[in-house]
């Protein structure tokens, strides 16, 4: 008899087999540096604490995706995952990384609030875009993470890069922009912040374990749609 995580590591592998605008092969045609970043969130979704992270949805998707990426070949030694914090509250989170980093044997790396960041640019307004240091030298960027887009809002997804990855002054500008306009607004702010530093592949799941990827555009237009907010 199937587990339960077998039918979700399975979603992903036909998910990853079949991107929505194409296969992995085009995105990847290098053995590129590649970041592979989540919610520390999702680290524990469905598993009884952080020493069973290795368990959880997250960590079974990492390591789908790892093995994707090799058989294109973008090798382990070319990947790393960073964790950030998607709904912009910051959560500890060193144990959920070592246990990760065990788990997936290629480096797990945490967003920390006081962590470097460096300039990824400016939005049409001049709206400066700070990204976690970490993100300077990859040379692809792959969001990973359970995602929903209900009526009017959506959650993980579009923002694992800003607020996920990003500092404490660009998290704010996004807050004023929600508060100011609303959900739509904040979205589009994130989505602009992808255009600085563009997301080559993303992979998303719901909460029943149903999966999609492609790239960020592509994904994240998709959501935006299902949610009103295209």
């Amino acid at each position: 008899m199937s587990r339960p995580d077998d039918a979700f590591a399975r979603a992903v592998r036909e998910a990853l087999a079949a991107p929505l605008d194409g296969p992995l092969a085009t995105r990847f045609g290098a053995p590129l540096v590649t970041a592979l970043i989540a919610d520390v969130a999702d680290a524990t979704d469905g598993a009884d604490g952080a020493d069973r992270a290795g368990e959880a949805p997250l960590a079974i998707a990492l390591a789908e995706l790892g093995e994707a990426l090799e058989r294109i070949g973008v090798p382990r030694g070319r990947q790393f995952v960073l964790l950030g914090h998607a709904d912009g509250v910051e959560r500890p989170g060193g144990e959920i990384a070592s246990v990760l980093r065990r788990t997936l044997s290629v480096p797990v790396l945490l967003r920390e609030p006081s962590g470097a960041c460096f300039r990824a640019g400016r939005l049409a307004d001049g709206t400066p875009i700070e990204l976690d240091d970490e993100l300077r030298e990859a040379e692809a960027i792959v969001a990973v993470g359970r995602c929903s887009a209900l009526p009017g809002s959506i959650s993980g997804g579009p923002y694992l890069l800003v607020p996920g990855l990003c500092s404490a002054a660009t998290r704010r500008a996004l807050a004023a922009a929600r508060d100011g306009s609303g959900e739509r607004a904040a979205l589009a702010f994130s989505l602009a912040a992808h255009a600085l530093a563009p997301v080559d592949l993303a992979l998303v799941w719901d909460d029943a374990g149903q999966s999609i990827a492609g790239s960020g555009g592509a994904v994240f237009s998709a959501l935006a749609r299902c949610a009103g907010l295209a």
